[in-house]
């Protein structure tokens, strides 16, 4: 690779970085209401047609940052760890990292987008969704097999209780979640669902 490529590539990244710290900046001060491609050229120090050759819509840029720099990864379940303390842990980091400003803002950017794209709907789904639910079904089906938590019970009923009560106290009531809202919630699903 010649030397002027090598450059070429270096630059590549570096704005691209750029423009990735800038999303999640502008992300967590100004909302995404006021999010725009204009505002993260400027503060990237790029030009639009930079962001638009990688990103062809500000949503595109927000479900990237979204995925890989704003939320938690998720562990796979280890077979070993109690489902309640596996679903406690999985929720706690979610729902700390979504209380975030600039993770929260990147949820309503990808959300009130995906309402009106099919396939930016999709492509969150594959990249944010999917995955994640994928593990704690896992988790759950693990559970059942060896007998910790009831066959007869719906697992998709479950993590939507689950997740959707942390989805709704951060999203609906503006509030944060902490461990022992969590202890409790994981508790009385899991207790009313075994009984």
């Amino acid at each position: 690779m010649s030397d002027a490529m090598l450059e070429k590539k270096r630059r590549n990244a570096k704005s691209h970085e750029a423009i990735l710290e800038a999303t999640i900046s502008l992300l967590g001060s100004s909302g995404y209401v006021d999010f725009s491609i204009e505002k993260v050229a400027a503060k990237a120090g790029v030009g639009k047609q930079t962001i638009y050759r990688w990103w062809p819509t500000r949503a595109d840029l927000v479900l990237e940052v979204w995925r890989d720099r704003l939320l938690p990864p998720m562990p796979p379940y280890d077979g070993k760890t109690a489902l309640p303390t596996y679903l406690g842990n999985s929720l706690l980091a979610f729902g700390q990292q979504i209380s975030r400003t600039d993770c929260r803002q990147a949820a309503i950017c990808i959300l009130a987008e995906a309402h009106r794209d099919p396939d930016l709907h999709q492509r969150m789904a594959e990249a944010v969704y999917l995955p994640r639910i994928s593990l704690i079904k896992r988790a759950f089906q693990e559970a059942q097999e060896s007998g910790a938590y009831p066959k007869d019970i719906n697992v998709d009923v479950a993590i939507d209780a689950l997740y959707g009560a942390v989805w709704y106290k951060v999203l609906i009531r503006f509030e944060t979640v902490d461990r022992s809202y969590i202890e409790t919630l994981v508790g009385q699903y899991l207790n009313q669902a075994s009984g």
